[in-house]
């Protein structure tokens, strides 16, 4: 068994390898080409891009049903009476022709261009400059058809465009046989557009012009060369199916609103075989015509000639036979059990610009129990030879289940908004930077306007000591204590710092200034509450900002100018908000070192004092003052004054009381 496959194999092999071209150039006829293999022979035009070898020359279209390369010139289906192979395209009105016999306006300057199993002719139309055509011709070592491939490129531009193939076939393999021939359109699952058959009267042989386009239509004709003539008509356009006659089939391909240089084309073969059966059955499992999907038209069965299927007189018989199980569904509410019905919301925080976005989707879930009756029963369905089906119904089962249906629904029931920055404009206030080393004790109030809805409150208490040495040199020392509230749309925040500070100014009599030097550290608690929609938070976290200014003043006048710079570092703690985990965030602390510089005047008449001075900081702070000093005794003054900085958003007003003693 072994030695037998191997055998087989081998012989399939050696087969295969020993199958020669099937295309040729004819050496004793000019122009002229032949395709050639055991089941068909075929010459192919070179003057005018048709098949056969012009007029009544052999071959013609030759077929031998035995695959044994035996062709008998008597049965061309072409040579004989007024042979009769072309094409034609129609260009809006006007139509264009080449024929086996006559040929045509569609000329090839080079012949026939020789390919392995195909033959391809070129041509362009001598009275429609630009436009051109090319068949080519294809036979397969063991194809008991001929494919040919059309392709036509528009040389303008052309509102309707045809293209046509025909032939009239002479089918003479036996005796009875003659020019007329029963012609037929379609064939079992074939449709009517994609398949004219022509049938030997007595041995019917068949011929077919096949194509799987969808853009193709198929007829029958009393020897018409026009290109759009074929469509879907037997003999004088009587809708009819069939025709007896020495007439010719055809098909023909239609397009609208053509481009110059527009390719299109058109796919389709001559079939051949003993009967029209066997030549449709050959094509489709070939993958003739265009080898486009055929799957949808059902399966080709042998329902006797195409004469007797299309004049319906064959009497249908069951091909086939299959069953499938029908079922159906019917559902009902079970009044029986309770509807259930459960939410949850889920929360998603973003922040941006200083304000906290907490967006919510509320998931609904209702569960309605159902009852479910299920029919089912088995259908048989036997298809005919002429496509038809008889369906036949069995006994009917019915069966119920129950089931559980979830509905889910999403609603957003709105989000929550509220701010998040109360550290960040606690911080940003620093209600300390401007202190200065009282000279005794001094108290102030000071009122904040901020930006995005918030706004503060100071109260300061100062006390320090001013001292000066032998060498004019004044020396000083002093503490400030502020406590600071702040409030906006759900928050609220407070802070405690104590600010120490320590300084010297001194006269340079040559240079007519006072020279300043301060430097100051400072300590501040922070905490504050906060709301976002039903959720709250809290947070806190420790400040330091350490920073040394000095200042150079015109020493005498009543106004004198002065200028100065400063130099700090500031730093908070990081934390983490308590509270509701909704809104809870984390504060990864900070540390930055700062500097900047001051240009401003102070004026002083001995009892009234103004200054203004503008920091060229981030935030580009501007301060304005004015005060009021008066001497109660030699030692003790009392003072007064009103403070305002604009700083970024934030605008601080201070009111300020002292007593200073001189020690």
């Amino acid at each position: 068994m072994k030695k037998l496959v191997i055998s087989s194999l081998l012989a399939a092999l050696l087969s295969t390898t020993a199958l020669a071209d099937t295309s040729s150039i004819s050496t004793t006829a000019t122009g002229i080409g032949v395709l050639e293999n055991d089941y068909v022979k075929a010459g192919v035009n070179g003057t005018s891009g048709t098949l056969g070898s012009g007029g009544n020359t052999s071959p013609g279209l030759l077929y031998d049903s035995t695959g044994s390369g035996t062709f008998n010139t008597s049965y061309d289906y072409l040579t004989p009476g007024s042979p009769f192979d072309g094409f034609a395209i129609k260009i809006d009105d006007t139509n264009s022709t080449n024929n086996n016999n006559g040929n045509g306006p569609w000329v090839d300057a080079d012949g026939l261009t020789n390919g392995t199993n195909s033959l391809t002719w070129a041509g362009t139309n001598s009275s429609h400059s630009g436009w051109e055509i090319q068949n080519t011709y294809s036979l397969g070592a063991t194809a008991e058809h001929i494919e040919i491939g059309t392709q036509i490129t528009a040389g303008s531009d052309a509102t309707a465009l045809s293209f046509g193939r025909f032939i009239d076939p002479d089918a003479r393999a036996a005796s009875g046989d003659s020019s007329s021939t029963d012609n037929v359109l379609g064939y079992g699952v074939i449709p009517d557009t994609n398949v004219a058959f022509s049938e030997a009267l007595s041995s019917r042989y068949a011929l077919g012009l096949y194509s799987t386009d969808s853009n193709v239509d198929a007829g029958i004709t009393r020897w018409t060369t026009t290109a759009d003539s074929y469509t879907e008509n037997a003999v004088d356009g009587d809708g009819s199916k069939t025709n007896t006659g020495d007439n010719t089939i055809g098909l023909s391909w239609n397009w609208s609103s053509v481009s110059t240089g527009d390719i299109l084309t058109a796919s389709y073969a001559y079939i051949f075989g003993p009967s029209a059966f066997d030549a449709a059955d050959a094509a489709i499992t070939a993958g003739a015509g265009g080898g486009g999907d055929t799957s949808s038209w059902g399966t080709l069965e042998d329902v006797g000639s195409a004469t007797d299927a299309a004049e319906g007189t064959a009497e249908p018989t069951v091909v086939s036979t299959s069953t499938e199980t029908i079922t159906s569904s019917s559902e009902a509410v079970n009044t029986s059990l309770p509807v259930l019905t459960s939410a949850h919301t889920t929360h998603d925080s973003s922040v941006a610009e200083g304000v906290q976005t907490i967006d919510r989707e509320t998931t609904t879930t209702v569960t309605t129990p159902m009852t479910i009756t299920t029919t089912s029963f088995v259908r048989t369905t036997e298809t005919m030879s002429d496509d038809t089906t008889v369906v036949t119904d069995g006994t009917a089962t019915v069966t119920t289940a129950s089931r559980a249906d979830d509905v889910v629904t999403v609603t957003d029931p709105g989000a929550f908004v509220g701010r998040m920055d109360q550290m960040d404009q606690m911080l940003a206030l620093r209600p300390y930077s401007n202190v200065n080393i009282a000279d005794g004790f001094s108290g102030g109030r000071v009122t904040h306007d901020m930006g995005n809805g918030y706004s503060a409150e100071s109260n300061v208490f100062g006390l320090g000591f001013n001292h000066i040495t032998d060498n004019a040199m004044m020396v000083g020392v002093g503490m400030n204590r502020i406590s600071t509230t702040m409030t906006g749309e759900g928050s609220s925040a407070s802070s405690n710092t104590t600010v120490l500070s320590l300084g010297a100014s001194k006269h340079v009599e040559d240079k007519d200034v006072t020279v300043r030097g301060q430097v100051n550290a400072s300590s501040t608690d922070l905490d504050y509450s906060r709301s976002v929609g039903t959720f709250s938070a809290l947070g806190s976290t420790t400040a330091s900002d350490n920073w040394g200014t000095l200042t150079v003043e015109k020493s005498t006048g009543t106004v004198r100018p002065f200028a100065g710079y400063t130099i700090g570092k500031r730093s908070h703690e990081a934390f983490a908000e308590t509270g509701d985990v909704q809104i809870g965030l984390l504060d990864a602390g900070d540390n930055e070192t700062y500097r900047y510089a001051t240009l401003g005047i102070n004026i002083d008449n001995g009892i009234v004092n103004a200054s203004i001075a503008r920091d060229f900081n981030d935030a580009q702070t501007m301060r304005m003052g004015l005060g009021l000093n008066h001497s109660i005794t030699s030692n003790l003054d009392i003072s007064g004054g009103i403070n305002r900085t604009t700083s970024g958003d934030n605008t601080s007003t201070m009111l300020t009381a002292g007593l200073n003693w001189k020690f």
